[in-house]
């Protein structure tokens, strides 16, 4: 064999060789690519998204769950650019308005025991964050008012002590707030009946606010429970607080309904230093006359009730005033009361009388016939004015 043919004997050889390791070896497949913790991270972010959006709760929770799960696991191997802490803070945050709205659902269907897991649910989220997409107070905020969802919800409920600790949960956040410490009470006074503890929680509330407003209802609840030493400290210190007419005539008030009523005349008089309004300052005398009828002091009663008549008219005070002077015999200032009584009311009876007698005392005799020819008739007044006139004659 020439070198020619045995060349071609070796190469169909090695062709042979060739095509049957070809047949014998397997053909590889691509391996398959796998989404990365963070792309699956997103994927579920975005279907917790849409299925809050369309109040599926039960299905967002779920997958923010997962969102969280993945954007955890993505946590180790991510980079800056993939803010991934700042992602599981918007995840967690999503997590907590899903429960709220699970809970606002409950809320309306009355399962009350289900919301309020659910607000607690979210409010832990809250006080979970070290946050980063809010500050430490929006943070607090949030739990604050998630508690105060908690108390309104277990009041509704009338789960009362249940709803005292969820409010004592929000003054954590909100020290002082007067609105709560205020609610605390009436739940304390009206529902649960303890006068001891609610109480003690108006004094916190008084403490907190230095408020006039404050002092005045502990001031009340003291008064209306017969406690009348405590009640006057609450009423002077609510004093301190407001110098307006207001003030003054409340406390003098409550001086007035304990028989106190020098003091209540003191603060009266400071009353009518600042009050502008006519209607204050005539009820004000008023009230200063009534004060000295009861300590028996005539010629200051006299003084405040002409005081009064200075701001407003009216026929009860006219009346009084002649009376008084016609029980002193001053016809001229009789006459001057009863007109003005008249004024107001023409056919008043009493001032007729009034006027049509000290006019006869004083000699003006027409004057007290027109007066007493009037009331002949009137079942009281009548035969009193038949007499004068008969003098008269």
């Amino acid at each position: 064999m020439n070198k020619g043919g045995y060349l071609l004997i070796l190469l169909i050889a090695i062709l042979m060789v060739a095509t049957g390791c070809a047949r014998n070896k397997k053909i590889e497949e691509p391996a398959e690519i796998l989404p990365t913790p963070l792309e699956l991270a997103k994927a579920a972010f975005q279907e917790g998204t849409e299925a809050y959006q369309n109040e599926l709760y039960h299905d967002a929770v779920t997958a923010f769950n997962k969102a969280r799960e993945y954007y955890t696991q993505a946590a180790p191997t991510s980079t800056e650019a993939d803010s991934v802490d700042v992602n599981i803070e918007r995840t967690q945050i999503n997590l907590a308005v899903t429960y709220m709205g699970m809970a606002f659902d409950s809320v309306e269907l009355n399962m009350y025991d289900d919301a309020l897991n659910e607000y607690e649910s979210a409010a832990n989220i809250y006080k979970s964050l070290a946050p980063l997409t809010m500050s430490v107070q929006e943070r607090d905020d949030n739990v604050a008012k998630l508690y105060l969802n908690m108390a309104i919800t277990a009041k509704n409920a009338s789960q009362f002590e249940r709803g005292l600790g969820f409010y004592d949960k929000v003054l954590e956040y909100r020290p002082g707030d007067q609105d709560i410490l205020m609610e605390k009470y009436t739940i304390l006074k009206d529902n649960i009946r303890d006068e001891v503890r609610a109480y003690q929680v108006l004094k916190d509330y008084a403490e907190a606010s230095k408020s006039y407003d404050a002092y005045i209802v502990l001031a009340n609840a003291y008064k209306n429970n017969g406690d009348n030493n405590t009640a006057s400290t609450y009423f002077d210190l609510a004093l301190e607080t407001s110098k307006t007419p207001e003030a003054y005539r409340n406390v003098a008030d409550f001086y007035r309904s304990i028989e106190n009523y020098s003091k209540s005349n003191q603060l009266l008089d400071q009353l009518t230093k600042i009050a502008t309004d006519y209607a204050t300052l005539a009820q004000a005398y008023r009230v200063m006359a009534e004060n000295y009828g009861n300590l028996n002091n005539t010629s200051k009663k006299i003084e405040a009730y002409d005081k009064s008549l200075t701001y407003e008219k009216r026929v009860d005070v006219a009346l009084t005033l002649a009376n008084y002077y016609h029980s002193a015999q001053n016809w001229n200032r009789v006459i001057n009361y009863a007109t003005q009584v008249l004024s107001l009311e023409s056919n008043n009876s009493s001032a007729l009388i009034l006027r049509g007698n000290a006019y006869a005392k004083t000699k003006n005799n027409t004057a007290a016939k027109n007066d007493l020819n009037r009331i002949v008739n009137d079942p009281v007044h009548g035969k009193t004015a038949q007499a004068i006139l008969k003098a008269l004659k």
